[in-house]
């Protein structure tokens, strides 16, 4: 016998189920972009959201609530899960494939190098501009954690860099950490150079195999990314089904803060692109379906075809768009390793100092560590909605801090994740520019000064 609950709950999936099909509905019939139908689930899924809080309670906590939450996220995790499937191949053959351009070892190694630079330097510079922000705003989170004694002391930073290299490949594959892959598959490239140098038919022989890989990889991820309307659906109506609405003040002036400083680091990145020679209007026009589609599914992996043809649209070569946007998906994201976990620390650090700790926040001694550990947490960063979370775990506890503040944030993540991962894929675009100008400004010099010596009369 159908009780009033069930038959609630029994509805409930019935609209949620319609809107599934009306989405469905809009992307096989009518000609609406896929930033269209993005945005249209995403309202979609507010009001469904809300309406759940509203009929079955504020926090849908009851039975009826909780089975309809329960079905809804099988889209919404199926989604997630799926983007994190596509992870590690897509890496992979990204990173091998961009080293196969490189005329030689030693060319792909200073490439990378200079990518990785430029991206952990930006990323240092985010945690400044955010520390500098949350100051002036005042931003506190002492309605939302209590006092709780850190059990630990902050990690010893050389130890930290020291255990970034795996003594344990397999395990190290299993955690939440990209920087493994990357190791691999530049191991496989620069090999292949190795290799290619040698014995040229091997050589092409794998380039075929890679060229291959790569494009069913991308097939692969193509077909992620057309559910994302869907899965953005889902999530977000389980999100604002199950919003605290206790301390909503405090985490709306946390969102707040936390897009004021995404926005004042994407600024940032506008500045270094003019001073590398790329107007902010030119930056915005070339790199907007990227950046839309980083913001919309909270990918900065699924975003990474978008974020090479970006790149590749605003004068950078092959080599480097593909190495800056596959490192940038894993190494250096300014957005969820740079602001995100600076902010979360900064709050728990001023909680812990108010209880009578020896935790002043403001100081040298404070801000320094905290840096650099957001520098070294920014290595690895999964390029899948909730990578900070798991970086701003790890820099707490480098930190000594405790981590009940990540857990309370959970419930409205999804929101700043979409500014982070638009700041994140923004930096990748931003170090293939730098680093292409860079270059390019480089063998304009040689080139000058053998001009030069060519002039010069010899006696």
């Amino acid at each position: 016998m159908l009780t009033k609950e069930s038959l609630a709950a029994i509805i409930s999936l019935v609209v949620f189920a319609g809107f599934i099909a009306l989405l469905a509905v809009l992307q096989k019939k009518t000609k609406l972009g896929f930033s269209a139908r993005v945005s249209i689930a995403l309202g979609l899924g507010l009001i469904f959201g809300i309406s759940l809080q509203l009929f079955f309670g504020a926090e849908t906590t009851g039975l009826a609530g909780t089975v309809v939450k329960k079905w809804v996220s099988i889209i919404g995790s199926g989604f997630t899960k799926a983007l994190q499937l596509v992870i590690v191949p897509l890496v992979t053959v990204s990173i091998i494939n961009a080293i196969t351009k490189f005329t030689g070892a030693s060319d792909g190694s200073r490439k990378a190098g200079r990518i990785i630079g430029f991206l952990l330097v930006t990323t240092a510079v985010s945690a400044i501009v955010t520390i500098v922000i949350v100051k002036i705003s005042g931003l506190s989170a002492d309605k939302l954690i209590s006092f709780n004694k850190a059990g630990a002391e902050p990690a010893d930073v050389a130890e930290t860099l020291l255990d970034l290299v795996p003594s344990n490949l397999f395990a190290a594959l299993a955690s939440s950490s990209v920087l493994p892959v990357v190791i691999v598959a530049a191991l496989i490239g620069f090999a292949y150079l190795a290799v290619k140098k040698e014995n040229r038919v091997i050589g092409e022989r794998f380039e075929s195999l890679l060229e291959t890989a790569y494009e069913i990889v991308m097939q692969i991820v193509d077909f992620v990314i057309s559910f994302t309307p869907y899965g953005i659906l889902a999530i977000i109506a389980v999100r604002a089904a199950s919003g605290s609405w206790q301390f909503i003040l405090q985490l709306g002036f946390i969102i707040i803060i936390s897009f004021v400083a995404l926005g004042a680091v994407f600024l940032l990145h506008l500045l270094i692109a003019f001073l590398s020679g790329v107007s902010p209007a030119k930056f915005i026009k070339k790199s907007s379906a990227a950046l839309l589609f980083a913001f919309s599914s909270r990918s900065s992996a699924a975003t990474l075809p978008l974020t090479i043809a970006a790149q590749k649209n605003l004068g950078v070569d092959e080599a480097n768009a593909n190495l800056a946007g596959t490192l940038g998906t894993c190494i250096g994201q300014n957005g969820c390793a740079g602001v995100y976990p600076t902010i979360l620390v900064i709050l728990v650090g001023l909680v812990q100092g108010q209880a009578g700790m020896d935790w002043n926040v403001w100081s040298l001694s404070f801000l320094v560590p905290l840096v650099i550990y957001v520098v070294i947490a920014s290595i690895g960063t999964a390029g899948v909605g909730g990578g900070a979370t798991n970086v701003s775990l790890l820099v707490l506890s480098l930190m000594g801090l405790p981590i009940e503040l990540v857990a309370i944030l959970i419930s409205v993540d999804f929101i700043i994740d979409m500014g982070r991962t638009l700041v994140n894929v923004s930096d990748s675009i931003l170090a293939g520019i730098f680093v292409t100008r860079f270059e390019k400004k480089k063998d304009k010099n040689k080139v000058g000064a053998k001009e030069i010596l060519a002039e010069t009369p010899h006696n």
